[in-house]
């Protein structure tokens, strides 16, 4: 059976970008992404500091915003947050599907849909810009 998108979650995962932005973090994607061989949801967050500063300084970031969110932390374990270069390819395939326009939040549900021969299972995109 699949694992489902809590509200909590997706809630979580909102704030945790909102956090991300004030602490001045560059997020050009964020998104919940579905992964199917491990029937697991992940937190992914594209950002150009991954290539210039290094995932572990990113991680830092987000550990510490994570850490700000008080009770709503616990939807976002930072075991299923993960990394994404700004020029990853999941990340160029989203922006040829679904762009958002400005440093706001979307919650765009992605389905089931086929980008440019790359399947997608299931995905909630807050930003893919």
């Amino acid at each position: 059976m699949k694992e489902q998108l809590t509200g909590a979650m997706i809630d979580a995962g909102a704030e945790l970008t909102k956090k991300l932005d004030e602490s001045g973090l560059p997020v050009t994607a964020a998104l919940w992404l579905f992964v199917s061989d491990l029937n697991e949801w992940r937190l992914l967050f594209a950002s150009p500091e991954v290539g210039t500063k290094g995932p572990r300084d990113v991680y830092e970031k987000i550990q510490h915003a994570i850490g700000q969110l008080g009770d709503t932390a616990s939807a976002v374990p930072l075991s299923v947050v993960g990394l994404l270069d700004a020029d990853a390819d999941l990340v160029r395939l989203l922006k040829v599907a679904v762009r958002t326009t400005g440093p706001g939040l979307s919650r765009i549900r992605f389905s089931k849909n086929v980008i440019n021969g790359h399947f997608i299972d299931d995905a909630l995109i807050y930003r893919a810009a």
